[in-house]
């Protein structure tokens, strides 16, 4: 039994978002598609694939939600897998297999670069050692993780207080932000019970993945100069270790809260809209046609920071419109303040939907 919860888990954590992350593949540039993007790709469209079921079954189903919910969001990803083999299948008859390295590159390395490499790799294992060994518990697990608890015990999503358990009218200021929900699916899809699966699962999913979004971006920042791309991983590694200087810090939340909404937005997306930026804005020559894959999955990364936070949402468009406003202005081209306000559009349906709400 527990070696079948365990082929669940990879099964659902990391096969599933690769073979989903290859849908976008043959729109993003060929030297920059590894497996480290296929992977953040696939959890940039699991995501909003997962609020995109969940909030309709929240606001239009009265009993047996997350019922409902479980059955439309497994068929969807279902299709979703379809379509990503099938991508893949397709650019490999064409003689374009969409990947071309893995994940940490491929090529001759000095020794200073190899003992940088273990080092970083040392100090992930660490940090994995100790959000396994060492889990968390703080106030904000009352409302994140009982919730997804109680949405998988109950069938139902936001009409039970995770606090006392009694029923209550729906919660508005959370139902948007669908993570609990996809918590609780993947437990019931995995059978693992989700305070196991959020405490001692997912640190080994969102750590991971957020030090890949790091790794594209320094390999993106440090081309043509990659003998300093460990250097640079080392450095935002022991950035976590030690940034626990308040409670309020992105490293604590990245560390001691990786499975809540907030840290998720913050850990994760955050880092992966300024990656995006850096790819969209600073492209070389001969990659004009890839363009609309990129800015694709900007929005994706808006629509996940609203199953993160409500919050992000806002903050995201805001970061995008800045880098899109100042950009306009250097290259003289109106059409980039155009793209960057047609990637926010999930951003203003999501704000308008919590305003509509709220009323």
């Amino acid at each position: 039994m527990i070696i079948i919860r365990i082929f669940s888990l990879i099964l659902w954590l990391f096969l599933i978002p690769c073979c989903i992350g290859l849908i976008p593949a043959p729109w993003i540039p060929e030297k920059k598609r590894d497996l480290g993007v296929i992977w953040i790709a696939g959890y940039l469209i699991m995501l909003p694939l997962c609020w995109l079921v969940t909030v309709p079954c929240i606001l239009l189903v009265k009993y047996d939600s997350f019922l409902v919910m479980v059955r439309w969001y497994t068929a969807l990803m279902a299709v979703a897998v379809a379509l990503g083999i099938a991508t893949g299948f397709w650019a490999y008859r064409k003689g374009k297999p969409v990947l071309r390295r893995p994940v940490f590159g491929a090529g001759r390395r000095t020794w200073v670069e190899r003992a940088g490499w273990l080092l970083f790799f040392a100090l992930l294992a660490w940090q994995l050692y100790k959000a396994f060994t060492l889990a968390s518990f703080d106030g904000d697990d009352a409302e994140y993780v009982a919730q997804s608890l109680v949405t998988w015990q109950s069938d139902t999503m936001y009409l039970i207080k995770p606090y006392t358990g009694g029923t209550t009218s729906l919660d508005i200021r959370h139902s948007l932000a669908v993570l609990p929900v996809w918590v609780a699916y993947i437990g019931r899809m995995a059978g693992l019970h989700t305070t196991i699966l959020a405490h001692s699962v997912l640190p080994f999913v969102w750590i991971p993945l957020t030090y890949t979004v790091f790794y594209e971006t320094g390999k993106h920042l440090f081309r043509g100069k990659k003998e300093c791309l460990p250097g640079f991983m080392i450095l935002l590694a022991l950035l976590q270790m030690f940034g626990n200087v308040s409670i309020f810090t992105n490293e604590t939340f990245f560390l001691t809260r990786t499975w809540q909404g907030k840290a998720v937005a913050v850990s994760f997306v955050l880092p992966a809209t300024v990656w995006l930026l850096f790819w969209i804005f600073d492209r070389k020559k001969g990659e004009k046609g890839t363009a609309a894959g990129m800015w694709a999955l900007l929005a994706l990364t808006n629509m996940t920071a609203g199953v993160c936070t409500s919050m992000m949402v806002f903050l995201n468009a805001v970061m995008i419109g800045a880098a899109a406003f100042w950009l306009a202005l250097s290259e003289r081209k109106f059409s980039i303040l155009v793209k960057a306000g047609l990637v926010c559009i999930p951003n203003g349906i999501y704000m308008l939907l919590y305003l509509f709400l709220h009323v």
